[in-house]
């Protein structure tokens, strides 16, 4: 029995997620202040695009969009739709985060990433290797399938070491891959991820960086770090720019360095007038 049979749905326990792709039909987000999250906005991330980085000043409303792409937020106008393709021969599903329903299979298929951010209970285990253990365990994933999981995603993220540590003992580059490492734990389908090298060194960055963009996820995340999106081996294929809670521009790494380093001259200039 693979991961994906335990969440159940219409599909046969065989079928598995081989991609997923994110609509917003003019969406947007206030939030109970009546605050603007974020302002009416139509866009697809598709699976051609793997890598998405969304970029922009603080308040400028990614954290907004990436809670409405992976439900942990919903529209406040306009629709959410989070299609998964099972290949050939399964039928698509679309998902709709506004249904109850709906969310629970999202949250199943997108894992979420904010940060350095794992959940309380890890602070409750024993050690980082026992804390991940729990949830499968409880999911009844059988213990030969468990320690496989674990094993591998503590390799690729360089926590074998401190796999008997608890998540108290460990520094902020450590629980920065250990969260991300828990959020691939249930083999979700996508990684949705706020700021997932946030206040890291330029070492602990580009650590962080390639242990996420090296693992065959697609990836769409938030981050301040101009110089990341351009790398070229983190290969990312797609730059979205928010301004003011707006989507104002969507292109290529360089194109959207470009376009964003000419945004924040223009507002220096204008907040010197």
């Amino acid at each position: 029995m693979g991961l994906f049979d335990l969440f159940g749905g219409r599909h046969q326990p065989a079928a598995r997620p081989t991609s997923v792709t994110f609509t917003l039909d003019n969406v947007g987000h206030r939030y109970e202040d009546n605050g603007v999250g974020l302002l009416p906005t139509s866009l697809t991330i598709g699976p051609d695009t793997r890598r998405v980085a969304v970029i922009g000043l603080n308040g400028s409303g990614k954290t907004t969009l990436l809670k409405l792409l992976d439900g942990a937020i919903t529209a406040s106008v306009g629709t959410v739709a989070v299609t998964v393709g099972f290949g050939s021969g399964v039928d698509d599903e679309v998902l709709n985060p506004a249904v109850k329903r709906d969310l629970k299979r999202i949250e199943d298929l997108i894992g979420r990433v904010r940060r350095e951010e794992i959940p309380n209970s890890y602070y409750q285990a024993k050690d980082i290797r026992e804390a991940i253990d729990q949830p499968l365990k409880k999911h009844k994933v059988p213990e030969s399938e468990r320690q496989q999981i674990i094993g591998d995603l503590f390799s690729h993220f360089d926590l074998t070491s401190v796999a008997r540590q608890p998540a108290s003992a460990l520094d902020s580059e450590k629980r920065h891959l250990l969260a991300i490492a828990s959020a691939l734990s249930f083999s979700p389908a996508a990684i949705v991820a706020d700021e997932p090298t946030k206040g890291l060194d330029e070492i602990g960055s580009a650590h962080v960086a390639r242990a996420l963009f090296s693992y065959d996820k697609q990836v769409i995340f938030a981050t301040h770090d101009i110089d990341l999106i351009q790398r070229p081996e983190y290969a990312i294929d797609r730059v979205l720019v928010l301004n003011e809670h707006e989507l104002v521009f969507d292109g290529t790494p360089a194109d959207a360095a470009t376009f964003y380093n000419n945004l924040i001259r223009q507002q220096y200039e204008a907040s010197k007038r």
